[in-house]
């Protein structure tokens, strides 16, 4: 007996790992969140976002944080206030047969007016680690820098099981059209991937 994984589940578990990564980098998250929504919760409440529940002083609290990075395309309204934020998007692109299938992965970056031009001291230590421009000018780097690192190109290629993530060749780096007061660019990355076929042990 053979089994046939679910040939769309890496297009959502890609997302996840981006998400993650993006959070572990420190350049990232200082020009995505510089300071956290609220203190009383963790960095990583803060960058997913949602309904939390913490004690402060012997009191329950409980808020809704808006979060700054999302595994869903923009969409109006959904960055509220004056921040950053990042939304991480699958296509399928193309099935030229049943066992291969051509993915889009979409990295879109928003940055309100008020934060996208860096302090002194933040254009300074960016330059530093050769990085340059606006906010999202620099985080379309350091995503960009992320993604296509050995060592993360090599851990999404073994865990799901795809070929190499890379720019796409049609517009690359995109102009979307976010809402008033933001700015921002779509990263837009391709991949192949199999669908894979396992036998079962018994079978």
């Amino acid at each position: 007996m053979t089994q046939i994984s679910n040939p769309l589940a890496d297009m959502a578990r890609i997302k996840e790992s981006l998400m993650s990564m993006f959070l572990e980098d420190e350049d990232t998250v200082k020009l995505v969140m510089p300071v956290p929504d609220d203190p009383d919760f963790t960095r990583e409440q803060n960058w997913y976002g949602g309904k939390m529940h913490t004690t402060v002083t012997g009191q329950p609290k409980e808020v809704t944080l808006t979060g700054h990075c999302f595994d869903l395309p923009y969409l109006e309204g959904a960055v509220p206030d004056s921040r950053c934020a990042l939304f991480i998007e699958t296509q399928l692109l193309k099935v030229p047969n049943r066992f291969l299938k051509e993915v889009g992965v979409a990295v879109t970056v928003f940055c309100h007016k008020d934060l996208i031009h860096l302090s002194g001291p933040e254009k300074e230590y960016f330059a530093s680690r050769g990085i340059y421009g606006n906010r999202t000018d620099c985080l379309c780097q350091t995503i960009d820098r992320l993604i296509m690192s050995l060592t993360v190109t090599d851990s999404i290629k073994k865990n799901y099981a795809i070929g190499d993530m890379q720019l796409s060749e049609k517009e690359p780096v995109k102009l979307p059209e976010p809402g008033s007061g933001f700015y921002g660019k779509i990263l837009s990355y391709t991949y192949h991937s199999n669908y894979q076929i396992r036998k079962n042990r018994n079978g």
